[in-house]
């Protein structure tokens, strides 16, 4: 075995970002910040990225000894990457890049690459699939991988590193400055089969959620993996593939309860990206986290059309804390060019399930995006009304962003609508593409008109909503407990405020 010591590196955030890796498909979403060097700001949530500790898992089951560095959630500088590697001495180093870090994330690869010259450096990433030419240029990596990682890593590390060896299928690598690339390879096609993740290699203590509070331990988990829809907009399909992978709901359970038990997580954040697309396996998976007693809290993300009354309310039973929906807009006739597959139901209709959740007991979390395909001064009145009518308890106002390989980057690209391919630029939140009624400036004012209009909207649900809270939390006696991990952080920063003369 050629390669024996793997070091597999989810890279800090880069300066003026911080990073979400595993979110948009894994093209990762961004929020800026003024920090100045590599790391990770700590009021900004970390989330492992699953793909890679996966990959961990797989490599130690072949005996390879790997180790695991998360730059953003141990908030490393270069200088910190640097020495890890240094003291791993690895043979090979998996290197995740990123869409709005890319330019940051290349640098840093080729800064450990110059200094490693012996050492193989594998470029993985959605990325990767689009845009590798950029990655094997700017990050000097021996190869960038454009399949699924879990699949091609492993095949590329058994491989014969010899450059004249037949290459990997689903990888490029550079010859002679020309970009070569071997024949794609067919997606991961079954979850099930796979070990679970490698969360011993984590620094599981370091991961936050805002959703549950900084000082309270969460881990991600995928109960299923693939979106089969085709919203023309979505990295989804593009990123975790298009067909729906399933596990069964014991082995779910099995590994949440390892997470509970042996990390001391309290809560979970499910990543699938249709979560409740088959409504009986996730009653089966209520039930049995029901039968076993566990307690914890969770988060999803699904479909408007794919809950119901009693699936909420045995979600609710088990733990469901939140749902993440995609509303997208208020404007039915754009609702109905988007391409949301077979919905079940109109724009109204399904805007109800909104309702339906938040009477459930559980928080509906709506997710709405600006610029769409046709979006206009009269589209974005209708999703101000909406809201008004909806109310969700917490709303995501985000600007689309054509990420490349997707319909939605050959449509702009076609219609001249792309405005930069600065990637640093593609955070989720900034105007890289605009409508033919509305310029950048444009959609940035709706944004933020969104996003007031919806606080106006809730001021009071969400007072009202505290209070009951608040009450529960007092008649069992976690109310302490609860403002203490929810706002913990804060007390140095307030008591140096207080200080002050």
């Amino acid at each position: 075995m050629a390669h024996t010591r793997i070091l597999i590196i989810q890279p800090p955030s880069p300066p003026g970002l911080n990073v979400k890796r595993d979110l948009a498909g894994g093209f990762g979403v961004a929020n800026r910040t003024t920090r100045k060097t590599y790391g990770h700001d700590s009021s900004y949530p970390t989330m492992p990225h699953l793909s890679l500790l996966y990959l961990a898992a797989l490599l130690e089951r072949a005996g390879r000894q790997v180790a695991f560095v998360d730059g953003a959630a141990e908030q490393l500088d270069e200088n910190g990457v640097e020495r890890r590697v240094d003291e791993f001495a690895p043979d090979a180093v998996v290197f995740l890049v990123n869409l709005p870090s890319l330019y940051a994330d290349c640098e840093l690869a080729h800064r450990l690459k110059s200094r490693h010259p012996a050492v193989r450096f594998i470029g993985v990433g959605v990325v990767g699939r689009a845009l590798d030419d950029e990655l094997l240029r700017r990050g000097k990596f021996d190869h960038v991988v454009r399949g699924d990682t879990e699949v091609v890593v492993p095949n590329l590390l058994d491989a014969d590193p010899d450059p004249a060896a037949v290459p990997v299928a689903g990888t490029s690598h550079l010859r002679d400055g020309v970009v070569e690339r071997s024949p794609d390879i067919p997606r991961l096609t079954n979850l099930a089969a796979l070990p679970w993740p490698a969360y011993h290699l984590a620094p599981m203590n370091r991961y936050w959620y805002q959703v549950f509070g900084q000082g309270r331990t969460y881990a991600t988990v995928q109960a299923s993996k693939g979106c089969p829809f085709t919203c023309y907009y979505c990295p989804y399909p593009l990123g975790f593939g298009s067909k729906l992978l399933q596990r069964a709901p014991e082995d779910i359970v099995n590994e949440v309860e390892c997470l509970l038990t042996r990390f001391r997580c309290d809560a979970i954040y499910f990543r699938d990206q249709v979560f409740a697309m088959k409504p009986n396996m996730v009653m089966l998976l209520c039930e049995e986290i029901l039968r076993r007693g566990l307690k914890f809290e969770w988060v999803v993300e699904t479909r408007l059309d794919s809950v119901n009354k009693e699936l909420l309310s045995r979600m609710r039973a088990a733990g469901c804390r939140r749902i993440h929906f995609g509303l997208e807009t208020g404007d039915a006739g754009t609702f109905e060019t988007i391409g949301k597959d077979h919905v079940r139901g109109t724009l109204e209709t399904l805007s109800e399930q909104i309702r339906t959740t938040e009477r459930s007991g559980i928080s509906a979390h709506a997710f709405i995006l600006i610029g769409l395909i046709g979006e206009s001064q009269a589209t974005v009145q209708a999703t101000k009304e909406l809201i008004s009518r909806v109310k969700p308890s917490t709303l995501q106002v985000s600007i689309v962003t054509p990420y490349p390989g997707t319909d939605l980057f050959r449509l702009a690209e076609a219609s001249n609508l792309i405005l930069t391919r600065d990637w640093s630029q593609y955070t989720g939140f900034d105007p890289v593409m605009r409508t033919h009624a509305m310029s950048a400036d444009d959609l940035l004012a709706a944004q933020d008109e969104l996003i007031r209009h919806h606080r106006r909207a809730v001021r009071w649900h969400k007072v009202r909503a505290t209070t009951r809270r608040a009450v529960k939390y007092l008649a069992d006696g976690s109310l302490p407990r609860r403002v203490l991990q929810r706002y913990g952080h804060r007390l140095p920063r307030l008591h140096a405020g207080l200080s002050k003369p």
